[in-house]
């Protein structure tokens, strides 16, 4: 074979270009030898395989009289049956430099001192068969539609109002005082409401219970008369009969403790400290086992529901109920943050609102109380922190956005309150909503969103996860898959059509709504970027 077609070989099995390659068989000759007084080694090693012109990394390690040696090793790969100069490596006072390769095919290699001592050689195996994952590389948290939390965030660092926040990411709505209802029934515990897999987010269990923590209760009738009143600390179990509920608990008599149970459709817990029950009396707190809040305010309604108790939390709506959103860090409203704190306040409410014109059957309630809705965890996050700092800072942003318990700031699209989505962080711009899911909603399209990328504390910017070849396979349909592509993206630039390739070269693509996509990786966001073998 000519020098000619030497060089190109090198290019075709280096990935390098003819010119590289040419460049880089020039000799050693010019390299200066170190003083030497004492044995030199040099070693390369690296993985033992790698996938077809995929950049795997080559160690060279240096020593002199046993000791570490930085200098200049040339690396050279075999080229049928011919050494060729692939590139040079600058070994460090450690005696170690890396070169990265991208063969096509199975390649040799080896290294070379400028005193010429060569290493034993390093074989690298190239394979084709499937590998067993995929690393995805993305960016962003949750669905994408609305606002973008730490964009919010951002933004209001920088100084714009809740209102300019608002109108940055719901086209042509507007933040108002409107009339609301004063409360809202809440759900914490019980069977689902809105169709998902039993146990999933509800509660399958026939019986929880009820602690109250100080202070006094008492347990009302569904005619609203007082079955029972005590002090507290106190444990009420929580079970059914039949269609009924039932309520059963301790209760001392003389020197002997007896348990009372009372029986009824509708239950009701009060606790002290509440507009309920002795509001300027021991502030009490009750909880609900199982539950994911605890509940300062309102009182508990108690129902059976299809063999199920169902405990809801009838509350202020304006105060109390959005006292307990947990979907932002209160931490932000230290500073100029509390701008989305309160932008945060107005679209809870918003949401809320649209749920309020009547009750849902299948829970007794407006609203529950996770993201099947919105996460309401109740006095844990009005009293989070020490000697709850934080809570009193969203609680602070929830007051500037309201007037009255009946009156308060909504986000309004055509003079009406509408359902605002919102979520963590997005990939750099806002979905459309019909990309998502499946209706086109005018204020929820796709906006430009450097503001989430440049948020401090977003560890969401960028991520990475690991795609097993199993789930590969069962999303895509093939036998193996080789490569997996981003074929087609939406506008917001998430995800729209995945294609993959086999070992055997058969394509398949999965082509749908970005949080469908999304889903069948269980990845946090759909703005996904690549997919690489490992």
């Amino acid at each position: 074979m000519g020098t000619l077609g030497r060089i190109r070989s090198v290019a075709v099995a280096t990935g390098l270009s003819v010119a590289l390659a040419a460049g880089l068989s020039v000799g050693l000759a010019g390299l200066a030898a170190p003083a030497q007084a004492a044995t030199t080694t040099v070693t390369l090693t690296g993985p033992s395989s790698a996938r077809p012109g995929v950049s795997t990394k080559l160690t060279v390690t240096w020593k002199v009289g046993g000791k570490a040696h930085a200098g200049t090793v040339a690396v050279q790969q075999r080229v049928s049956g011919v050494w060729y100069a692939l590139g040079t490596v600058k070994t460090s006072t450690a005696g170690t430099g890396t070169i990265s390769v991208k063969p096509k095919a199975t390649a040799v290699f080896r290294a070379k001192t400028s005193s010429g001592v060569y290493s034993a050689t390093k074989t690298l195996t190239i394979t084709t068969a499937a590998p067993s994952s995929f690393t995805a590389k993305g960016s962003g948290f949750g669905h994408g539609v609305g606002m973008p939390q730490y964009g919010a965030y951002q933004l209001g660092l920088k100084g714009h109002s809740s209102t300019t926040i608002l109108k940055t990411y719901y086209k042509d709505t507007t933040p108002k005082t409107v009339t609301t209802p004063q409360n809202i029934a809440v759900q914490v515990w019980g069977p689902e409401p809105y169709g998902y897999a039993a146990g999933k987010y509800s509660d399958t269990a026939t019986s929880t219970s009820v602690h109250v923590d100080a202070g006094t209760w008492r347990l009302r009738s569904s005619k609203n008369t007082t079955l029972y009143e005590g002090k507290a600390p106190i444990t009420v179990t929580i079970g059914v009969s039949g269609t009924k509920v039932t309520a059963s608990f301790p209760v001392k008599s003389g020197t002997k403790t007896v348990t009372k149970k009372y029986t009824d459709s509708t239950l009701r817990i009060h606790w002290s400290g509440t507009t309920y029950y002795k509001s300027t009396s021991t502030k009490a707190v009750a909880t609900v086992k199982g539950a994911q809040g605890s509940y300062r305010n309102g009182r508990l309604t108690i129902s059976n529901i299809g063999g199920h108790p169902n405990v809801v939390n009838d509350l202020r709506l304006n105060t109390e109920y959005l006292y307990g959103i947990a979907e932002m860090p209160s931490s932000w409203g230290a500073g100029k943050g509390v701008h989305a704190l309160a932008a945060q306040a107005i679209v809870a409410r918003s949401y809320a609102l649209t749920k309020l014109g009547s009750t849902n059957a299948k829970c007794r309630c407006n609203v529950v109380d996770d993201v099947r809705d919105q996460n309401f965890t109740g006095w844990k996050k009005q009293n989070e922190g020490t000697n709850g700092y934080y809570g009193k800072l969203w609680v602070a942003a929830v007051k500037a956005t309201l007037t009255s318990t009946t009156k308060a700031k909504a986000l309004t699209y055509g003079g009406k309150v509408v359902a605002t989505h919102y979520y963590s962080s997005s990939g750099g711009r806002t979905a459309n909503s019909q990309d998502v899911w499946s209706a086109k909603v005018p204020y929820e399209q796709s906006v430009a969103d450097s503001w989430s990328l440049t948020a401090p504390g977003n560890s969401y910017r960028s991520w990475t996860r690991t795609v097993s070849q199993a789930t590969a396979k069962k999303v895509f349909g093939l036998p193996d898959v080789k490569s997996i592509s981003v074929s087609a993206k939406y506008s917001s630039g998430q995800m729209k059509t995945l294609t993959a390739t086999s070992t055997a070269g058969k394509k398949a693509s999965v082509t749908g709504k970005a949080d469908t996509l999304r889903g069948k990786f269980g990845f946090p966001a759909a703005w996904v970027s690549s997919f690489t073998a490992s």
